[in-house]
């Protein structure tokens, strides 16, 4: 692959890398944010470790806590439990909240102003709505350096392979 392809190979890093960043930050916002949501009280109605198969073996575990609550008098639901929730490969993690929001039990529900269908039960940012943006600036940082540094790279190793063939001179 030239420096041209590396250049094209690299803005799929950067572009992927920005898009997921800017995800994760407004993710991050958003999490800030629900520190000021509103509070109401809900029920759980079903909590449970959900499990999922990929097609190489591992097994990813997430916290599936479905809650209700009212608002306005308008009955709400959701399963979210903090912004930017994630699975793991570890079950304790998720057996850990399920623990804590078994059902059947009352809750407090912080729940967005502006949308009362968007709910979560733990406010604030959590280790876990970083993911998103580190994983968006490892990929950007990744990609910015193979489009910066790639291609002089490759035209060095280039040059030193010319450098050592043979010149042949035909008269």
């Amino acid at each position: 692959m030239g420096p041209t392809g590396v250049r094209l190979f690299s803005l799929i890093f950067i572009l992927v890398g920005g898009v997921v960043f800017c995800f994760g930050v407004k993710s991050l916002f958003i999490a800030n944010a629900s520190k000021s949501w509103p509070t109401v009280q809900g029920k759980v109605i079903s909590s449970s470790v959900d499990s999922k198969r990929s097609d190489k073996g591992g097994t990813t575990y997430h916290a599936e806590v479905f809650y209700e609550y009212k608002v306005g008098g308008q009955t709400q639901s959701s399963n979210d439990v903090a912004v930017g929730g994630y699975g793991s490969s570890n079950p304790s993690h998720a057996r850990r909240i399920v623990n804590k929001y078994p059902a059947g039990s009352t809750i407090t529900v912080h729940y967005s102003p502006s949308n009362p269908s968007k709910a979560v039960l733990e406010a604030g940012i959590s280790r876990q709505a970083f993911f998103l943006p580190g994983f968006g600036a490892v990929f950007f940082g990744a990609g910015l350096a193979m489009f910066i540094f790639m291609p002089g790279v490759i035209q060095r190793q280039q040059a030193a392979r010319d450098v050592s063939r043979p010149r042949v001179t035909i008269k």
